[in-house]
C-alpha cells in the first residue's frame, strides 16, 4: 500500500486508513492478504431502493470488488482491495449520498435505536396533535350549510390550519423529504420520492387555495388529508422501527456480549483493571459469578457452572473444574475463578461467531433479489399511474386530477414489498441464533425448504464424537507407557473425531505428548503418519489409523468395531477398539423426516460392517461405507444431476467438499473450523433432532415470505385502480400504506417462536 492512497484526504474518516483500526471491523481474505470484508451500521435505510442505491454508488468505487445493503438490519458488507482503497474513502461515499456509516463494532445499537425510536415517536405525537386541531378546524365545514359560516370565517379556518399544518412539513415529514431531496440529488429514485411529492404537491394546493382562490386550482384545501395521511405514514414508520429493533435483538446481544473491562493479574500478583481489547495471551484473568468469560483459555483455578446457551443453544449449565477449557462469550454462573488466557480477538470461537453472523444479515437470499429487482422499475411505474391520473381527470377537474394523484404516489409506495422477505428471513435468523443455529447465508433459509434428500455423515453427527476407547493389545517387546505416549504425541494436533478419543484415552492413563516427532501428516480418511526420532538420532516411521492406511492384512470388516493401529513400518506396535453411541435424538429424527417424505442417505468414511450397522439401527435404506472425501462429492453430484435438491449434514474434514457443493448444507458445531466455514448454518449444539423443526421452521419462514409478497402485490393492485378512479383519498391511501407494512412486519414477528428439537416437532404434529 502507497500513502498516495490517502494523500490529501481530509475527509473525517481517514483515522480508519490505519490497519489496526479497520481490522476491528473487517476480516481478512484467508487467500488473499490484501482483500478485506468490512461490516458498518449506516443510517436512513429503510427499503430495497435504498440498499440497491447504497450498492450502486459504492460499487463503482475503484477497488470496491463487492456491496451487500440490507435495509432489514441496516448493515452494509464491503468487500476492498486494500491496495487501491481505504474505507475512509467508501466511508466518505456513504456520506455523501445521504447514508451516514460507522463500524459496526463504534455503533452502540440499543442507544441508538432507542434514540431514533424516540425522536419518531415526537415526530408522530407532533403530527397526530396537529392533525386533531385541523380536523377540528375542518369538521364546520363539512357538516354546515354555506349559508351557516361567513366567507370571512372559512378564510380564518383556512388560516388557522395552514398554520398548523407547518410543524408536520418543517418537523414531522422531514424524514421522508429529506431522503427524498437526496435520492434527486443523486439522479436516484428512493421509496421516499412518491410520498414526499405527495406530501409537498397536497400542501401547495392548498396553500394557493387559501392565499390565492380562484384559480384552476380552486378554493379547497386539503390540510386534514395531509395532516392524517403523514400521521398513518409516521405511526408506520415508529412502529416499524419498534419492530426492527425487537427482531434485530437476538443477534446484537449475541454480538455486543463480552464485557469491556476484565480482571488481569500484574507481574507484583495483584488484581488490576484493563480494558477487554488488552487482554493478550497468557493473561491470567480473575472472573467472579455473573461474569463473561472475555476470551479462549483454560481454568486455572477454582470450579465452576458456565452457561454456554448463546453460543450453543444448550440450556442447562455445563460443570468446568480445573484445566477446562472455557470459551468467549459465555458466562460465569456459580464461582470465582482464574483462567489463563489462550485465544484472544479473531482468534476466539466467539469472533468466528460473530463474523458468521455478520456476514448473514448483509447476505440476500435468491426470493429477495425479486424485490430489489423491482423496487426501481416499480417506483418509475408509480410515477407513470399519477401522471396518468392528471391526464385522465384534468380536462374535467383538475383539483381532482391532482388529488388522484397523490393518493397514486402514497398508497404505492413500496415498503410492503422490500419488508416482505428480510423481516421474515431476519426473524427467523434471529430466532435461530438463539437456539444455538447460525445462519452463514440467509439464502440457507431457503434453499433447507426446498431439498428433498439429506444425505449424513456418520461420526460426530448421527454417533457421538467422542468415542470409548480400549487398548486390545500391543507388542510385547514395546513398552505400554511408550506406546500410549507415541499416541497421545501422534494424535494430539488432530481435530478428527476418532484422534480426539485416542489423545483423551491415552491422556487419562498418565501418558506424555512430549516426544521428538518430525514430519507429521494427516491423510483425510486414512489416519496420521509420522516419524520418531529417537535417542540415538535414528528415524521410525510411524502410522496411526485404520487397516488399509497402516497396510495391516485383517479380515474384511470382522465385527462391527472400528480398529484403530498403531505401526512401526510393518510392525503393529498396539491396536485399539473404538466403540461409539448413537446420539440421543438422532433415532426419532431420522424416524420423523423419512415419515415426512425425505430421502436419507449415509456416507462414511468409517467401515462397511459399522456403516451398515448404524444404518439398520436408524431405519436408514441407502448407507455407503469407506466414503473418502472423493467419494461422498461424486455419490451427492450423482443425486443432484438426478434433480435431486440435496442437504449436507456433517461435521468432519472430508465433509468440506461435499459441504459446500451440496443445495445446502448444516455443519455441527462440534466440527472443524474449516468444515463449518464452508457451511450454510452451524449447529452449535449436539444435538440432531434440531434438525426436523429446524426445516419445519424454514417452510414456515418461506411460506410467511409468499404471504407478505402476495398480499404486498394485491394491496398495490387494488389501491392503484381506486386511487386513479379518485374513489381513494390520500388520507386512506396513507393509512392503507402504514397499514400494508405493519401486517408484513406482524406477520413476520409470527417466526419469533421456535421449538427447537425433535420432540417438539413431534408435539406439534399430534
Amino acid at each position: 500500500m502507497t500513502d498516495s492512497l490517502t494523500a490529501g484526504n481530509t475527509n473525517p474518516w481517514q483515522g480508519l486508513d490505519v490497519q489496526s483500526e479497520w481490522e476491528r471491523f473487517s476480516q481478512r481474505h484467508t487467500q488473499e492478504p490484501d482483500i478485506w470484508t468490512s461490516h458498518v451500521w449506516v443510517d436512513n435505510m429503510h427499503c430495497a431502493a435504498c440498499s440497491g442505491r447504497i450498492e450502486q454508488s459504492v460499487k463503482q468505487m475503484h477497488g470496491v470488488l463487492g456491496v451487500h445493503a440490507s435495509a432489514a438490519s441496516k448493515r452494509v458488507k464491503v468487500i476492498w482491495d486494500a491496495n487501491v482503497v481505504h474505507p475512509s474513502q467508501w466511508f466518505a461515499n456513504l456520506n455523501a449520498i445521504g447514508y451516514p456509516a460507522l463500524p459496526v463494532n463504534e455503533y452502540h445499537a440499543v442507544t441508538d435505536r432507542t434514540r431514533d425510536q424516540r425522536k419518531m415517536l415526537w415526530r408522530l405525537v407532533v403530527a397526530v396533535f396537529c392533525m386533531m386541531q385541523v380536523m377540528m378546524y375542518a369538521y364546520p365545514t363539512y357538516v354546515s350549510d354555506s349559508n351557516d359560516i361567513t366567507p370571512d370565517m372559512i378564510q380564518l379556518l383556512k388560516w388557522a390550519s395552514w398554520l398548523l399544518t407547518l410543524p408536520v412539513m418543517l418537523f414531522s415529514s422531514t424524514p421522508f423529504l429529506s431522503q427524498a431531496w437526496l435520492s434527486l440529488r443523486q439522479r436516484q429514485l428512493g421509496m421516499d420520492v412518491p410520498v414526499a411529492l405527495g406530501i409537498i404537491v397536497a400542501f401547495v394546493i392548498s396553500t394557493l387555495a387559501t392565499f390565492a382562490p380562484g384559480g384552476w386550482w380552486g378554493d379547497v384545501t386539503y390540510y386534514d388529508s395531509l395532516t392524517m395521511f403523514v400521521s398513518f405514514l409516521l405511526c408506520g414508520r415508529w412502529l416499524d422501527v419498534k419492530l426492527r429493533n425487537r427482531t434485530a435483538g437476538a443477534l446484537e446481544n449475541m454480538m455486543r456480549r463480552l464485557p469491556h473491562a476484565v480482571l488481569k493479574k500484574n507481574e507484583a500478583g495483584e488484581w488490576v483493571q484493563i480494558a477487554a481489547s488488552n487482554i493478550d495471551v497468557g493473561d491470567v484473568l480473575y472472573v467472579r459469578p455473573g461474569e463473561v468469560f472475555a476470551a479462549d483459555g483454560k481454568l486455572i483455578a477454582g470450579n465452576t457452572s458456565v452457561d454456554e446457551s448463546m453460543l450453543t443453544g444448550e440450556s442447562e449449565p455445563v460443570l468446568k473444574s480445573t484445566g477446562a477449557q472455557v470459551i468467549a462469550g459465555s458466562g460465569n454462573l456459580t464461582s470465582v475463578v482464574e483462567m489463563q488466557v489462550q485465544q484472544v480477538g479473531e482468534g476466539t470461537q466467539y469472533h468466528a461467531l460473530v463474523n458468521l453472523m455478520a456476514s448473514a444479515s448483509t447476505e440476500k437470499p435468491g426470493i429477495a433479489l425479486l424485490a430489489d429487482k423491482v423496487a426501481q422499475p416499480f417506483l418509475w411505474g408509480v410515477l407513470l399511474a399519477a401522471l396518468f391520473a392528471v391526464i385522465f381527470w384534468w380536462t374535467t377537474d383538475p383539483v381532482k386530477a391532482v388529488m388522484s394523484a397523490v393518493a397514486v404516489l402514497v398508497v404505492t409506495c413500496p415498503c410492503a414489498l422490500s419488508l416482505a422477505t428480510p423481516a421474515a428471513m431476519l426473524a427467523s435468523a434471529g430466532t435461530f441464533a438463539k437456539g444455538g443455529v447460525l445462519i452463514r447465508r440467509l439464502q440457507a433459509i431457503q434453499a433447507l425448504s426446498e431439498i428433498d434428500t439429506i444425505v449424513f455423515d456418520k461420526t460426530g453427527t448421527l454417533t457421538e464424537n467422542l468415542q470409548q476407547v480400549v487398548l486390545l493389545d500391543s507388542h510385547p517387546d514395546w513398552n505400554s507407557t511408550l506406546l500410549l505416549n507415541l499416541t497421545a504425541t501422534i494424535s494430539r494436533d488432530s481435530l478428527h473425531p476418532v484422534a480426539k478419543a485416542l489423545y483423551t484415552f491415552a491422556k487419562k492413563e498418565n501418558a506424555a505428548e512430549h516426544l521428538p516427532m518430525q514430519d507429521w501428516q494427516e491423510i483425510v480418511g486414512g489416519g496420521i503418519s509420522a516419524t520418531l526420532v529417537t535417542q540415538d538420532q535414528q528415524s521410525i516411521a510411524l502410522k496411526l489409523g485404520n487397516a488399509s492406511f497402516c497396510e495391516v492384512h485383517t479380515e474384511a470388516d470382522a465385527g462391527v468395531q472400528r480398529l484403530v493401529y498403531l505401526v512401526a513400518g510393518h510392525t503393529v506396535l498396539a491396536r485399539f477398539g473404538l466403540s461409539e453411541q448413537t446420539k440421543p435424538q438422532a433415532k426419532a429424527a431420522i424416524s420423523q423426516l423419512i415419515s415426512q417424505g425425505y430421502e436419507i442417505q449415509l456416507l462414511s468414511g468409517d467401515r462397511i460392517a459399522a456403516v451398515k450397522n448404524l444404518a439398520a439401527k436408524l431405519g436408514i435404506q441407502v448407507a455407503l461405507g469407506l466414503q473418502k472425501a472423493e467419494n461422498k462429492l461424486q455419490n451427492v453430484k450423482a443425486l443432484q444431476q438426478q434433480g435431486r435438491k440435496v442437504l449436507m449434514v456433517g461435521d468432519g474434514l472430508n465433509d468440506g467438499p461435499v459441504i459446500a457443493a451440496a443445495h445446502t448444507s448444516i455443519a455441527m458445531g462440534t466440527g472443524v473450523p474449516l468444515t463449518q466455514a464452508q457451511a450454510d448454518m452451524v449447529v452449535m449444539g449436539n444435538d440432531i433432532g434440531v434438525l426436523v423443526s429446524l426445516i419445519s421452521h424454514c417452510k414456515k419462514t418461506i411460506l410467511i415470505v409468499k404471504q407478505n409478497l402476495l398480499w404486498a402485490a394485491l394491496y398495490n393492485a387494488a389501491g392503484v385502480p381506486l386511487a386513479i378512479m379518485g374513489l381513494l383519498p390520500a388520507w386512506l391511501a396513507g393509512l392503507g400504506m402504514a397499514a400494508s407494512s405493519l401486517l408484513v412486519l406482524l406477520n413476520a414477528l409470527r417466526l419469533t417462536k421456535w421449538q427447537k428439537g425433535v420432540l417438539a416437532e413431534r408435539a406439534k404434529v399430534a
